[in-house]
């Protein structure tokens, strides 16, 4: 009877030192993880390792996978445990909330402008004569001709979107919708640097969580506020780790490609790796990536040896 007293005692106080953990997660949530989590995901409950929070943005929900394992290792390193306090993030709520704010975003909403249709354009004399002009540098009439309907029709498109709210690109002088602040031409160009930027931000610094290379990019490039998703974040940094295992030889465990493939992989600082996490690491990117044709090859070698 005794022993079974003492088991029930020690089975509620376990049970009471989780609620009270739970507790503290809850009520220091704003100081465990970044700023644009806490404002989005809410802590519920942490039931068997598992955290179920609720997040009040339904486009917020899909990109919850990429936190997901900097929110982990946040709450576990504020909460020492033997076993870790928590090992999996749940969604508690199948259905969620809208969020209110409307994914709030930095650019300022478009003004309206009152709609106009391209029949209702018209060209001044003065823009038919500039027309004219380009026109007469060719010296077959036909031609001439051709070239002054479509500098006319040009001319009208331009005006009519003007007429619509469209504005100058951000770099160049190309009309861009009111919604846009590139052009075409010019957010290709702006996404292609962007990654790039990314690259130098993930090379410098591998262990970067999503959200702070997120914040490190925005401040280098703000214009890129629409553009730098967490999705766009993590492309990049898989892109990379492509690179940087593509340049690992079979067997590598030491090199600076190693160590810096491994911290991106695992998103760990350089003072958290162990020779464990390395190896594991190498052997899941192996077979994930492209090592897995040279790790046959090397089978196939050692074989005929």
């Amino acid at each position: 009877m005794i022993g079974l007293q003492n088991f029930m005692q020690g089975t509620f106080d376990e049970l009471t030192r989780k609620k009270v953990l739970c507790s503290e997660v809850i009520y220091n949530w704003s100081h465990l993880v970044d700023a644009t989590i806490a404002e989005k995901v809410e802590p519920v409950k942490i039931e068997h390792g598992v955290l179920f929070v609720d997040v009040k943005s339904a486009a917020f929900k899909d990109q919850l996978k990429f936190y997901a394992e900097e929110i982990i290792d946040a709450i576990n390193d504020a909460f020492p445990q033997d076993e870790p306090l928590v090992r999996e993030l749940r969604i508690a709520k199948g259905f969620q909330i809208a969020d209110k704010s409307a994914e709030k975003n930095s650019r300022p909403a478009p003004p309206e402008v009152s709609k106009v249709a391209l029949n209702q354009i018209t060209l001044t004399d003065e823009e038919r004569r500039r027309c004219e002009s380009a026109a007469e540098k060719f010296s077959d009439e036909n031609l001439r001709r051709t070239v002054l309907r479509s500098l006319t029709a040009q001319a009208r498109v331009q005006k009519f979107r003007a007429a619509n709210g469209w504005h100058k690109c951000t770099t160049c002088a190309t009309l861009c919708p009111p919604e846009e602040i590139f052009c075409e031409v010019c957010r290709v160009r702006a996404r292609e640097a962007m990654v790039a930027e990314l690259f130098k931000i993930f090379y410098d610094e591998p262990w970067l969580t999503t959200s702070a290379a997120q914040k490190i990019l925005l401040e280098r490039m703000p214009l890129m506020q629409s553009e730098c998703s967490p999705d766009a974040v993590e492309s990049a940094r898989t892109s990379l780790i492509q690179r940087v295992a593509g340049s690992v030889r079979f067997g590598d465990e030491e090199s600076s490609d190693v160590l810096k493939l491994v911290m991106l992989e695992k998103r760990l600082p350089p003072d958290k790796l162990t020779p464990a996490i390395i190896r594991r690491a190498l052997i899941d990117l192996q077979f994930n990536l492209a090592e897995q044709p040279k790790l046959q090859r090397y089978f196939k070698t050692s074989r005929r040896k």
